[in-house]
């Protein structure tokens, strides 16, 4: 597969699932300002995932919204937690979790597209940015 695919994939499956994660936890969060925090965040991850939707196209990748296996785990496992404790502090530390596993996934694939094209390679680094201003912003609820 091309490196600017398989980037562009990467991109959007870890997007895809930040958004994904955000959209859960911001119905089931009653303190307004950490909802308002994390509604920010899903629009930055929307975003990405539309520009990486449109890169995709362009390449004459279809982009199929499929709930995968890895995504019913972490669905499943949110629920679990929640049930417990569902103060901001302990959301934020699960987003902060997820968070480190995107970057590490991200950094990976970039990574391993030495070749990939520059704007694919800007998309990556966005996504890499907003993650880790994320992740200072959500151990202030910590």
């Amino acid at each position: 597969m091309d490196q600017n695919i398989e980037l562009l994939t990467e991109i959007y499956k870890n997007a895809d699932m930040e958004r994904a994660v955000l959209g859960r936890l911001i119905r089931q969060c009653e303190d307004a300002e950490f909802r308002c925090m994390m509604a920010d965040q899903f629009t930055v991850y929307h975003s990405i995932m539309q520009a990486t939707h449109e890169a995709l196209n362009l390449r004459g990748v279809l982009v199929r919204d499929v709930i995968t296996f890895g995504k019913r785990m972490v669905f499943s496992s949110m629920a679990m937690h929640l049930r417990i404790d569902k103060t901001s502090s302990h959301m934020a530390e699960m987003l902060v979790r997820g968070n480190v596993m995107g970057l590490i996934d991200i950094t990976k694939a970039l990574r391993e597209a030495e070749g990939a094209d520059e704007a694919v390679v800007h998309l990556a680094e966005r996504l890499r940015s907003a993650q880790r201003r994320h992740m200072d912003q959500l151990l202030r609820f910590v």
